[in-house]
């Protein structure tokens, strides 16, 4: 199974996973819209700046790559901390590297409006945990980014609203993004498991510590009061 995003099919279903995403939490009405996702919360101005500069960094400095990236054999001989830093740097050039810091904002907005700051970054970590064990031990593959961390954080979004009561436009984004992992699965390409792994952790969430204020984003009411 696959990380490198090379078959176009992989792409649009990446666009399509960060677009639902944006579809479940932002409002959508002009004024609204605009004060929702400009300025961004600070968590997400942080969390995308983190990855941002190292990445940035490598593309003038390629030995930085070697350094920082998920390579299973040496995490098995004791460098485990590529398991975190794989994702402070990109393995696809500039046109990788843009993509993946482009999806990251658009998610880390999303997510950290509707999660709150804390559970975001909880969501970041943990995802990038069960993603860097799952490419280094399961389906073992050499390479860096932030794309699985991403994508785990975006479905959190799918998982959360079935287990909110939330109304059926965002029942139906949800399963869409469902099914956009799924295909990824079906490409061979291992972001279709940080989709699901995502969505899990969300309805996890959603359930046992879910949002405390309500939630009004694609316009009011249309995600109806999540449950305490």
């Amino acid at each position: 199974m696959g990380t490198s995003g090379d078959d176009p099919r992989s792409w649009v279903l990446y666009v399509v996973v960060v677009a639902l995403t944006a579809l479940m939490a932002a409002p959508r009405r002009g004024r609204d819209a605009q004060s929702w996702w400009w300025p961004p919360p600070v968590a997400a101005i942080v969390l995308w700046v983190l990855i941002a500069v190292p990445s940035v960094i490598r593309l003038i400095l390629p030995p930085l790559l070697d350094v920082l990236r998920r390579d299973p054999v040496r995490t098995r001989d004791g460098e485990w901390w590529r398991v975190f830093t794989s994702a402070l740097t990109q393995d696809g050039g500039v046109a990788g590297t843009v993509g993946n810091l482009v999806m990251l904002a658009i998610v880390a907005i999303a997510v950290v409006r509707i999660w709150g700051w804390e559970r975001a970054v909880a969501l970041f970590v943990v995802g990038q945990l069960l993603w860097a064990l799952f490419t280094s031990f399961v389906a073992p593959s050499v390479g860096a980014g932030v794309s699985g961390a991403t994508f785990v954080m975006a479905a959190s979004l799918a998982g959360l609203w079935p287990v909110a009561g939330a109304r059926r436009t965002l029942l139906v984004a949800s399963a869409g993004t469902f099914v956009a992992g799924v295909l990824l699965v079906l490409l061979d390409d291992a972001h279709g498991v940080a989709v699901l792994i995502g969505m899990l952790l969300g309805a996890v969430l959603g359930i046992v510590l879910p949002p405390s204020r309500q939630v009004t984003a694609a316009g009011p009411g249309a995600h109806g009061r999540l449950r305490s």
